[in-house]
């Protein structure tokens, strides 16, 4: 048999060792040089030249802790899942709110309470949104970072010229002003624009949520035996079926919507922005992007019921650590600098913390996102029960977009819904 060199052996040894601490912090310590921390993102890489700014303006200032920003967009939690369980993965990961139930378990994430609790944010735990969508089984798993929410996005001309003069307060004003601005253009202009495709995905998501939130109705509740069921009768969900396929049937909404799936679509973005829409709802971030486009021509104010204590949704970004890290602490460390007030000077969001938006300088035409931030709240609401989410997004959507395309009365698609989400609720 042929006789292995020792120094093969030890350096083969070394190579795997490097290569297995380098799946998380980069293999570095504070012993040989800077701590080397890996900050993955999700969001698309054009919208994060000010948080790269942010990242730049860190390492300047932080020799000893170095952070690597990675883009990895959409967003797939399943990936990192897979990742942290094998032992690497990044130091800290960009997660949604509604993905840190899912990833609170053993050899995932890190809680976060004793770093919390031996290096406290500026002001506090209480001051953070949207903690009920990141403490899971009393502690809290990742750190609320951005919020966000839906603000009707609009055109004051186009409102001005049908004899508009405010934005719509309720979502039956809204369907009757948007078919007056359709009528008074000649079609040129749509009224309401919205993508109203069956994908799972659809965005139309939003606003059927926030019609029936509006109206005092939720798609599932839990009662005070724990248990889930459908939160609203058929005659219900009917109603608002049958609000949404109006908007298609009275003019309001042209019909090639039917095959939109996204805000960001450019035929609602640009559409906006060039004046084939005049309303639409969009999340900030969009909303900034199209509003350069725009020169002016767009603002925004709260949508339909906005104002009105969780009729609209809370979302946004949490900030985690990979249970794998070998330098908590200075992820920590890290952590912190992106939750303060010096990284939303350059990073075009809405941050978390309410001391830190309460300081922030929001454009004129940004308002409406200000305004209705804290009246919304998260999709906490819908999560606990045996059906995820996503499975009761993507039913939503096929169903409601049955009817306005025809293929399904408003009737059946209740029923088809409600039907759903007992049999998913009951696992």
């Amino acid at each position: 048999m042929r006789k292995i060199n020792p120094s093969v052996v030890a350096a083969l040894v070394a190579a795997l060792t490097l290569t297995t601490t380098a799946a998380c912090s980069g293999g570095d310590s504070a012993d040989d040089g800077p701590v080397k921390l890996v900050f993955r993102q999700f969001d698309p890489a054009g919208e994060v030249k000010g948080l790269q700014a942010a990242v730049d303006s860190w390492n300047k200032s932080h020799p000893d802790i170095q952070v690597d920003l990675q883009t990895l967009s959409p967003n797939n939690v399943q990936q990192l899942a897979r990742e942290a369980n094998s032992g690497s993965g990044p130091d800290i990961a960009q997660v949604g709110f509604a993905d840190v139930a899912f990833l609170a378990k053993p050899k995932i994430l890190l809680p976060l309470d004793d770093l919390m609790g031996k290096d406290p944010l500026p002001a506090g735990g209480d001051d953070l949104l949207a903690t009920d969508m990141t403490d899971v089984d009393g502690k809290r798993w990742a750190l609320p970072w951005t919020a966000d929410t839906m603000a009707l996005a609009y055109r004051p001309t186009a409102l001005k010229a049908a004899g508009i003069a405010q934005p719509p307060t309720t979502w039956e004003q809204l369907a009757d002003d948007a078919v007056k601005i359709s009528k008074q253009t000649g079609g040129k202009t749509a009224g309401f624009c919205f993508g109203a495709a069956g994908s799972a995905t659809a965005t139309q998501w939003f606003a059927i949520n926030y019609y029936l939130w509006d109206h005092g109705h939720a798609l599932v509740t839990k009662g005070q035996d724990g248990s889930w069921q459908p939160g609203l009768s058929q005659q219900d969900l009917t109603s608002a079926i049958d609000f949404f396929a109006g908007l298609f049937t009275s003019g309001a909404t042209p019909k090639a919507f039917l095959s939109i799936d996204n805000y960001s679509d450019p035929s609602i973005a640009n559409g906006l922005a060039n004046g084939s829409c005049a309303m639409t709802y969009e999340p900030p971030q969009t909303f900034a992007t199209l509003a350069k486009q725009a020169n002016g021509s767009v603002t925004t104010a709260p949508v339909p019921g906005g104002l009105k204590d969780g009729a609209t949704h809370l979302g946004g970004r949490a900030l985690a650590i990979n249970r794998n890290t070998e330098h908590p602490e200075a992820a920590w460390q890290f952590m912190k600098y992106l939750a303060s007030p010096a990284t939303f000077k350059t990073y075009q969001q809405y941050p978390a913390s309410k001391s830190t938006l309460s300081g922030l300088d929001v454009p004129k035409d940004q308002q409406g996102f200000v305004a209705q931030l804290p009246h919304a709240r998260s999709f906490a609401r819908y999560i606990g029960s045996s059906m995820p989410v996503a499975s009761i997004q993507q039913l939503v959507n096929q169903q409601f977009s049955a009817v306005y395309s025809g293929q399904s009365s408003s009737d059946q698609a209740a029923k088809a819904i409600l039907d759903g989400l007992t049999s998913g609720m009951a696992g």
